[in-house]
């Protein structure tokens, strides 16, 4: 992508963080705000403090925090973009490809909604998730395993594109480079236990009342699923990835036997994230699995068409995530995604089928 494109995914994603109402739920402001400020909160009893690097850092910066949150969230989410892009790439994407990949990273469900409430980690999360795969896909492990080291302290997830690429290498039969992996992902969780470890004890942290950290209930999906009728939950996952959940299958069928192994080999870390989180935010981590085999079916249609499904992604999104009520409802951007996600499929289904590995 050029810096011109860059500038402007900034300035579209700033104009939407700007034009965004502040939520009218009590959200973790104020305990994020305070790690900033404070560092440690000795006898924290709520599961955020364990996750304290993007307040220590957000902190050291002057200005109102709801715009220096708001700024984060904007970055964070054009930097996913344009690593998602050069991620696709990896896999032979083109040069258009990539760019619509961009736009539909940048202005995707779970980035549209940190524009709105930015006070979390998942900005931060949506960035590394393609950064660290593409840093492994490089060979660059040290660089990556210290980049995930660092991010456990803002997020556990920094910590699954190694474990996921491990798998991935065992299931392609690269067992040496399998085991340099695995054991950077282990290095990596003996950080992150380390750090659970001494906030417990020293610190005297607790989770606090959330579903999340209670396993004997089956964490947040029980609660979520018997809370919410059969209707919503299916209409909140369909909006996650909209249009993508009918490209992400034709992508897998069409595209490369490793792009198949990618997937099947992030399989357990997708029942894990989903079952003890909110899965229609949990989800939208896992945008770089979906996003390569959504390439290979847009590479194989016309532009016009891909360019009118990043548009209507981007209103359903902007509408269901950003929450601007200005916006038509989502659910009619919804059908519209869904509608040209087919159009796609149906007119690269007669596109010469050529399967390419990953570089």
């Amino acid at each position: 992508m050029k810096r011109a494109e860059i500038a402007l995914m900034i300035a579209v994603l700033g104009t939407i963080a700007w034009l965004s109402p502040q939520p009218w739920w009590e959200t973790d402001r104020d305990v994020y705000e305070r790690m900033g400020r404070e560092w440690l909160v000795p006898g924290c009893n709520d599961f955020h403090c364990f996750r304290p690097l993007v307040s220590w850092v957000l902190g050291r910066f002057p200005g109102p925090p709801l715009v220096i949150w708001k700024s984060y969230a904007v970055l964070c989410q054009a930097g996913a973009g344009v690593a998602m892009a050069l991620w696709v790439m990896r896999w032979n994407a083109s040069a258009r490809t990539a760019r619509m990949i961009a736009w539909l990273t940048a202005l995707g469900s779970g980035a549209c909604y940190t524009l709105f409430d930015p006070y979390a980690s998942d900005p931060l999360m949506h960035l590394l998730g393609p950064l660290l795969m593409l840093m492994i896909d490089r060979g660059q492990l040290a660089a990556a395993t210290a980049v995930s080291a660092v991010g456990v302290f803002a997020k556990e997830f920094a910590a699954l594109p190694l474990a996921i690429s491990a798998a991935t290498r065992g299931l392609q039969e690269r067992y040496a480079e399998m085991w340099r992996l695995t054991a950077a992902a282990c290095g990596v969780l003996i950080v992150w236990a380390a750090w659970q470890l001494f906030a417990r004890t020293e610190l005297h942290y607790t989770t606090g009342p959330t579903y999340s950290a209670d396993l004997t209930t089956g964490g947040y999906i029980t609660f979520w699923m018997i809370t919410l009728s059969t209707t919503l939950v299916v209409t909140l996952i369909t909006l996650v990835f909209g249009g993508l959940w009918l490209l992400w299958p034709a992508g897998l069928i069409w595209g490369s036997r490793d792009l198949r192994r990618m997937t099947l080999a992030s399989v357990p870390a997708l029942i894990v994230l989903n079952s003890l989180q909110q899965p229609d935010r949990a989800l939208w981590n896992f945008a770089f699995l979906v996003m390569p085999a959504a390439a290979v079916v847009l590479d194989r249609a016309p532009s016009f068409l891909g360019w009118l499904l990043v548009a209507a992604q981007a209103l359903m999104n902007v509408r269901l995530g950003a929450q601007l009520l200005q916006l038509p409802p989502a659910r009619l951007s919804l059908v519209a995604a869904i509608v040209l996600a087919a159009a796609i499929v149906w007119r690269a289904r007669n596109a010469v089928i050529v399967p390419v590995e990953a570089a």
